[in-house]
């Protein structure tokens, strides 16, 4: 957060207090991949304890800033920007980490929040690990069971291909494999029930061929970690995320949530 003067901290100090938040207009995106209280520090590992203060902030305003599916914002789009609370936001997990199951899928439940998940398929149900996470002990990805837990609780989980590539290096035919082998392992996985019409991109990385291949898949939305607020001419295969960072504190989440982005 940029340097303060003395009063601005107080200013900000009794908007606090009295719950008064100016916050911006749109539909924001959470983007977090962690949730472990054993890595090291990183931004894509959040602390537990952060994560559900984090959570808890979101929870005591929703008149401020109300947490909605995915899914609802799927079904709902362009309608949900002209609802109030004026700021609507979605939580989002990248990769499928058994930590999302373990650490926060308990405070989401606690909060009755909905999230998504976006599953690097080829490594769910595996003792395979990504090569940064290669020296943590036991399995380190979801297990289809598990998700099937999350599943009935609010959680919606998506495709964000088979490897997890920089899709832009791969030729299309490789891309579209990728894509469309994950999308289906996922829909063959879950329950029956509606699936997620988003696709989450590795790396946040994808060129013509790529949207290409989401178009035609039949992909109506698609992530990307161009930070910012959605509005409703955001493109729809190039929808902006917030990084929650794991160095982030309730300020720092606060500033992003609220101010950043007006």
């Amino acid at each position: 957060m940029p340097h303060e003067s003395v009063f601005k901290k107080i200013f900000r100090k009794v908007k606090d207090l009295a719950g008064l938040y100016d916050s911006p207009e749109g539909v924001l995106i959470l983007m977090y991949h962690r949730v472990n209280d054993n890595l090291p520090a990183h931004n894509l590992v959040t602390r537990t304890k952060a994560f559900a203060e984090q959570m808890r902030f979101l929870y005591r305003h929703p008149n401020v800033c109300q947490v909605i599916s995915l899914r609802e914002f799927e079904t709902g789009h362009p309608a949900v920007f002209g609802q109030d609370p004026k700021t609507k936001v979605i939580i989002t997990f990248d990769d499928g980490y058994r930590d999302n199951y373990l650490n926060a899928f308990p405070v989401l439940r606690k909060f009755g929040f909905p999230a998504a998940v976006f599953l690097t398929t080829g490594l769910i149900g595996t003792d395979q690990k990504f090569n940064r996470y290669a020296d943590i002990p036991g399995r380190d990805m979801l297990g289809w069971e598990e998700i099937a837990e999350m599943y009935a609780n609010r959680i919606s989980f998506g495709a964000h291909t088979v490897s997890h590539p920089h899709l832009p290096k791969f030729s299309y035919q490789t891309q579209r494999e990728e894509i469309a082998q994950s999308r289906a392992r996922v829909n063959k996985n879950l329950p029956q029930g509606e699936r997620l019409d988003t696709f989450c991109y590795p790396y946040g990385e994808y060129n013509a061929d790529t949207l290409k291949i989401i178009r035609e898949l039949g992909f109506r939305y698609a992530l990307s970690v161009i930070p910012g607020v959605n509005k409703p001419d955001t493109p729809l295969h190039e929808l902006r995320r917030i990084e929650v960072s794991g160095f982030d504190n309730i300020k720092n989440f606060k500033y992003k949530l609220l101010e950043r982005y007006k």
